[in-house]
């Protein structure tokens, strides 16, 4: 099978969906249901291929009656540039359905009406997504640049509470203008559900930033960046401060004199030896 084609086996419908497909037959409104499903379709694909392409470990495309989510075994390490084009390989799917949509306009094959129900579906959904929320595309754009000037965990744990505060503000508006509108409700909730599961799993997510460099599967470094810390300093605080994209030289202070430790000394201590106890001046060597 094609490389590319194998991606379409990563494809799972969630239950839900069957039955919001079976609701919307009984109820006239499959075509508007299906138009929406092959615009999450083609936006959730340019996640895939843009992620296939840099060889990325794809879990699974899991397509929700409101939306969909392509999963990825990635954990904050590969290249600033990688991320940033695999998050907008999926907005950028939008323009390729207005300009399709509208060469099957011009060429007679859809209908005015036709045409007008898939653009403004397609617009509703890239604004939505766009949206500085987490999980949403946005929010990850969020999340690429927090990590760009400050620590990984640090800018995961800034994410979700501006991803929170806007959630509260987006809840507001739609209670203000639209409160009977069931399909933004739907959305709003799920927002907050991942919100909740993402803070109740950022010890996981940052653990899983730590051991790729560990074991150094997949990491790219741009630069050396020097961490200056105490001896008393707690090695887990230390691990705190390592950021995404940069090689940490440890550098402590102890006295007039300065000693330095390689990120792999703190990590190989934490994750080998155990130490998760242990202050930094017990890493360094007797002189």
């Amino acid at each position: 099978m094609n490389k590319w084609l194998s991606l379409l086996t990563n494809i799972h419908i969630h239950p839900l969906l069957w039955f919001v497909a079976f609701i919307a037959v009984i109820t006239a409104n499959f075509k508007s249901l299906f138009i929406v499903f092959l615009i999450v379709l083609f936006h959730e694909l340019g996640h895939a291929f843009a992620a296939h392409f840099f060889s990325w470990r794809i879990k699974k495309i899991l397509l929700l009656p409101f939306g969909g989510v392509a999963e990825m075994d990635e954990h904050g390490n590969r290249p600033l540039k990688e991320e940033l084009i695999v998050t907008l390989a999926g907005p950028v799917q939008h323009l390729f359905i207005f300009l399709l949509a509208y060469l099957g306009k011009e060429s007679g094959w859809l209908s005015i009406e036709l045409f007008s129900e898939i653009t403004a579906y397609n617009l509703s959904i890239l604004c939505i997504n766009l949206l500085p929320i987490w999980p949403l595309d946005g929010g990850k754009l969020l999340f690429l640049v927090w990590t760009y000037f400050t620590s990984f965990r640090r800018a995961h744990e800034w994410t979700i509470y501006c991803s929170a505060g806007l959630l509260m503000v987006f809840f507001m508006l739609l209670i203000a203008f639209t409160p009977t509108q069931l399909s933004l409700w739907m959305i709003g909730l799920f927002l907050a559900y991942s919100l909740r599961q993402e803070w109740r799993h950022r010890q996981y997510v940052w653990m899983r930033f730590l051991l790729e460099r560990y074991y150094g599967k997949k990491v790219e470094y741009r630069s050396l960046k020097r961490l200056v810390v105490a001896p008393t300093d707690p090695l887990f605080r230390v691990l705190l401060m390592f950021q995404r994209g940069k090689k940490h030289a440890v550098v402590v202070e102890k006295g007039r004199e300065e000693f330095e430790l390689d990120e792999n000394e703190l990590l190989h201590a934490y994750f080998r030896e155990k130490r998760t106890n242990d202050v930094i001046a017990n890493l360094l060597y007797p002189y």
